[in-house]
């Protein structure tokens, strides 16, 4: 048998349930043991769009999660294939491509994360292919199709729709294949729309849930409706408010 990760958020969507998840936007290696080792959560989120991180701490961070059998998802920086690439070849197992707005960008985003025939993923030589090992991956030779299909069943790709052009596209969008599910974006949606600053505006929010029922008449998912995470940063500015509160 090929060794393969598992997606624990499409593990616990079989089970009819969200998967759990830590958000990040800055490195921290620590807390994603932390919660390795507390148990009870399913992924990890990195925000490489808008966070602090390099190559070398995703790597770290994915590896980390690893250990604890933890699945690593993240809203890339860029959604061209190179950058992709990058982090797939740092075993992350799901993708979240910002500002997409048109079909052909959906496609593009498809293609970057899934091998062939669903995609165009390349084939790296990073931990997350184990380091192209065939022993490591268990199938001798160079016959790397079952691997690949494997890989494909496990990979998340998930489109942001955070624009008036998006939610115009968006039968075309739903037309592409091989997106699991589509997030909002609903700052930059309001900034398109005419309402800088103000997400929460009445016609904003009837957009976004216009396209909700949208997204869900077409059987398909929005990323709210499959995972569920907290922020690290809302942990800590929380319980520390908490503290400040009890104490002073």
């Amino acid at each position: 048998m090929v060794r393969i990760r598992e997606n624990n958020i499409l593990a616990r969507n079989r089970e009819g349930k969200k998967g759990l998840g830590l958000s990040l936007v800055f490195p921290s290696a620590e807390a994603i043991e932390l919660v390795g080792m507390l148990g009870g959560f399913d992924f990890v989120n990195l925000d490489a769009e808008h966070g602090l991180f390099t190559q070398e701490s995703v790597d770290a961070m994915v590896r980390v999660a690893d250990g604890y059998g933890l699945t690593t998802i993240m809203r890339v920086p860029d959604k061209s294939a190179n950058f992709i690439n990058l982090y797939l070849d740092r075993g992350v197992m799901g993708v979240l491509g910002p500002h997409v707005e048109t079909a052909d960008e959906a496609k593009a985003l498809v293609d970057a994360c899934r091998f062939t025939p669903e995609g165009e993923r390349s084939w790296g030589g990073g931990r997350g292919t184990f380091y192209n090992d065939s022993g490591l991956i268990d199938q001798p030779g160079l016959d790397r199709s079952e691997y690949m299909e494997l890989t494909n069943k496990e990979m998340l790709v998930m489109a942001q729709l955070e624009s008036a052009t998006a939610f115009d596209n968006l039968d075309a969008i739903l037309a592409v294949e091989g997106i699991d599910a589509f997030a909002w974006g609903t700052n930059d949606l309001a900034q398109s729309m005419g309402y800088p600053g103000k997400p929460e505006h009445p016609v904003v929010q009837e957009a976004q849930n216009a396209i909700g029922e949208r997204i869900h008449a077409a059987g398909r998912h929005l990323s709210s409706d499959i995972h569920t995470a907290i922020a690290l940063n809302d942990l800590i500015l929380n319980g520390s408010r908490e503290f400040l509160s009890a104490n002073s």
